[in-house]
């Protein structure tokens, strides 16, 4: 598995993860041991202190002689109130008797022992294998300071102090107390070992894991890869199934399959494009042809090249024309930044298109009407003057061209809701319904006969959306057409 892939880097997040929660879970478990430790050396210390005292205490009045000390010592390790008889020591007695209750000593194991080991006195539950464990390896810690062993008896754990005791008369002594060890703090500090030493071992199996779950997650990614590679440009019909998907890579996957499809789309659109945009290229090309190589047959008469001369002309011009139409439908769809949009008025901008046709439309004998009464100038746009002219140009062309001598076209602005509407009704043979969806498509002629390459409804309706606008159309064979262009509104 190379280091830089995602499934290596899954199952690296993935360890990591694990290893950081054990990471955090064991300094938790160590904290709160080492806490629960330290209040344990604490009450032992003070539990010791409170010995020191006492048989300070026992000392300072049974005199300074060692048999003293060693009664001194007896007394405190009893632990119990004394007989009134005993006027000297009854009231220290009394007081010890209440603060060993209080410091619960009664269930600790304390023992003292002189340097050279030949006194010792011990409390009555340590036992003769506790007393040696006790004893063994035993240290003097340095004055002023207290050193802490840990024992373990029958499965018991027990913390010791060794608190040094320094009589001037007998010499030093050891007070050692020990208290078993909660089953709790034991219970923590087990756990904590058994993390330490288990943790290698579970960190090796989450990397297993981890690697599964890639594997598993990334399957999709792998169907996806494997279909992409069976895609070529001769079928893109191939489509990947999601049944059995997660949400995420669902969502990857339709996405996947609708780039798919809109690539078909497009291809399918660039490969009738071509072959449309080559058939109108060819006719006029063959014309050409066709009348230069009639020409250079023979010797022809003056108006014979003439004729020729004008036919080759037209088609050229037509040829032009066509390739015109293409780069701008190019320019329309890739090229933006070829509009310059302003401001102004398109009640003044509509009548300057419709003066502009007049003429056309007079030489084929069709009346241009013009209807305004139902609106308040200014209407303002924001539009690029020399595209929206084509738009329009375009649309009265065809009505021009569709309309028989002595018809009309009509056109009208209309203002609804922000926008405005401009319509222009002819009166030619109007559109079978089922051409209607088509008329706006590159190439499309619903008379085959007709002159023009059919680009120049799908100009205008580029147009209009790049204007934020659209044209509606409405139409019956025998009925002429209406088209409506609708562009938004502008304020003043």
């Amino acid at each position: 598995m190379k280091s830089s892939s995602i499934k290596f880097e899954i199952s690296i997040l993935y360890t990591a993860i694990l290893g950081l929660i054990l990471i955090v879970f064991s300094g938790v478990l160590y904290f709160i041991s080492n806490t629960f430790l330290h209040q344990t050396d604490q009450q032992l210390k003070v539990k010791a202190q409170a010995i020191d005292l006492a048989i300070r205490s026992y000392r300072g009045v049974l005199g300074e002689t060692p048999d003293a000390m060693a009664q001194a010592v007896n007394k405190t390790m009893a632990m119990k109130d004394e007989n009134i008889f005993q006027f000297k020591t009854w009231k220290i007695s009394q007081k010890w008797a209440r603060q060993t209750q209080s410091l619960n000593l009664n269930n600790d194991y304390i023992n003292v022992v002189s340097r050279d080991a030949k006194e010792i006195f011990s409390s009555p539950n340590l036992d003769k294998r506790l007393r040696m464990l006790f004893m063994e390896d035993i240290q003097f810690p340095p004055p002023g300071q207290v050193a802490f062993r840990a024992l373990n008896v029958k499965h018991k754990n027990i913390r010791v102090i060794n608190y040094p005791f320094r009589d001037k008369v007998v010499g030093q002594y050891l007070i050692q107390v020990g208290v078993a060890q909660d089953p709790i703090l034991q219970e923590l500090r087990n756990w904590l070992f058994s993390i330490a030493i288990s943790v290698p071992l579970i960190l090796l199996l989450t990397s297993f894991v981890g690697r599964i779950l890639a594997n598993r997650i990334l399957q999709p990614v792998h169907e996806i890869t494997a279909m992409a590679n069976q895609i070529t440009q001769e079928d893109l019909s191939a489509r990947i199934k999601t049944k059995h998907f997660g949400r995420e890579m669902k969502i990857l996957v339709e996405s996947f399959n609708e780039m798919i499809a809109r690539l078909e789309k497009s291809f399918k659109h660039i490969e009738q494009f071509s072959y449309h945009a080559a058939h109108e290229l060819k006719t006029p090309l063959t014309i050409i042809q066709g009348e230069a190589d009639l020409l250079l047959r023979r010797e022809r008469s003056i108006h014979e090249y003439q004729q020729a001369l004008r036919i080759i002309l037209e088609e050229s011009q037509r040829v032009l024309k066509t390739v015109d139409d293409l780069l701008l439908l190019t320019k329309l769809g890739y090229q933006h930044e070829v509009f310059k949009f302003e401001k102004f008025d398109f009640i003044e901008f509509f009548s300057e298109v419709i003066e502009q046709n007049r003429l056309l439309a007079a030489n084929k004998g069709i009346g241009i009407r013009m209807n305004l009464k139902d609106v308040t100038p200014p209407l303002i746009v924001n539009a690029d003057r020399l595209h929206l002219r084509r738009l329009f140009f375009n649309i009265i062309d065809n009505a021009i061209k569709f309309t028989p001598e002595g018809g009309y076209i009509d056109m009208r602005i209309d203002f609804d809701h922000g926008r405005i509407i401009s319509s222009i009704t002819d009166t030619g043979p109007g559109i079978a319904t089922e051409d209607l969806n088509k008329i706006f498509e590159e190439f499309f002629r619903a008379d085959s006969n007709s002159v023009g390459s059919g680009l120049g409804l799908s100009i205008a309706n580029t147009i209009a959306k790049l204007h934020q606008g659209q044209i509606q159309v409405e139409s019956h064979l025998g009925s002429g057409a209406t088209f409506r262009v609708i562009l938004p509104r502008q304020n003043n």
